[in-house]
């Protein structure tokens, strides 16, 4: 059954467990409630690498703990409140440092409780299994490798969602983990934090030049074809180029969009270079 948000508007199905699904290769994703927030397991010979913690409804370390007794490093690909909530159940997590500021205004207990009340359910979740505020993020650099023991994956900075955005590279599975940059519907560069539709572009094109297998994305559908990576970067390219965007209205409030048709990106007419 689907759910509406508060714009009347037809959102995913209301989940009340995480789910667990194996994708292959030693990689594991984790859907967690409520409304299906996106998280991903890598498991190497001596550590285990989550990107993402989702909301910080129920206990996602418990869930890990299911496929893996290996030592956990966590990273944020941005510090959304359904990306970095849950944090509080693991070691200090990896953000590029431009996100600190998201972090502290956004994945703590008393902003995802407002987040949560704008939920379906959300009140019962928030009352009942809420993560705490999680511990001070650590920076990582870009370009920096992660030693999981025999698998190395390595950390890309690419703004567009946020300033501080990240992605992250496995080449043994040929996944590229893109946060919310990359979408089958709409991304949006439209908050306070958003980086510029240049960034975005710039960010798309170091994505595509790693030529991944596949991307996972932090909303479903979320394994998506590395050519999902193709009509978002054209879209970024004609807005730099001056094409005539259309009028959009978001829950961010007015905003614009190009093309029409899906994907999209979304974007304030003051945040393009």
């Amino acid at each position: 059954m689907e759910t509406t948000n508060k714009l009347g508007r037809k959102g995913p199905p209301l989940q009340k467990e995480i789910e667990i699904t194996e994708i292959g290769k030693g990689v594991y994703n984790f859907s967690s409630p409520p409304v299906g927030f996106q998280q991903y397991l890598v498991a190497g010979e001596e550590r285990a690498l989550l990107i993402d913690t989702g909301i910080g409804v129920g206990s996602l370390k418990a869930a890990v703990e299911k496929i893996t007794s290996l030592p956990v490093i966590v990273i944020n690909t941005h510090c959304h409140p359904d990306h970095a909530g849950g944090n509080a159940e693991f070691p200090p997590a990896y953000i590029c440092p431009a996100e600190l500021e998201v972090y502290h205004r956004m994945a703590s207990l008393e902003f995802r409780l407002e987040d949560l009340s704008h939920m379906p359910m959300g009140a019962t979740f928030a009352s009942t299994s809420l993560q705490p505020t999680g511990p001070e993020p650590i920076g990582i650099e870009d370009g920096a490798e992660i030693d999981l023991g025999g698998r190395i994956l390595r950390v890309l900075y690419t703004p567009g969602h946020t300033r501080g955005s990240l992605s992250v590279y496995d080449p043994q599975s040929g996944i590229l983990f893109a946060g919310d940059n990359v979408s089958t519907t709409a991304v949006a560069l439209v908050e306070w934090n958003a980086g510029t539709v240049a960034d975005y572009c710039e960010s798309l094109q170091k994505m595509e030049a790693l030529h991944p297998q596949s991307i996972c994305t932090g909303h479903k559908p979320n394994l998506l074809p590395a050519g999902t990576i193709d009509p978002l970067l054209s879209a970024a390219r004609a807005v730099l180029d001056g094409a005539a965007p259309l009028e959009s209205h978001s829950r961010n409030g007015d905003c614009l969009q190009y093309p029409a048709q899906s994907p999209c990106i979304r974007f304030r007419a003051d945040n393009i270079r």
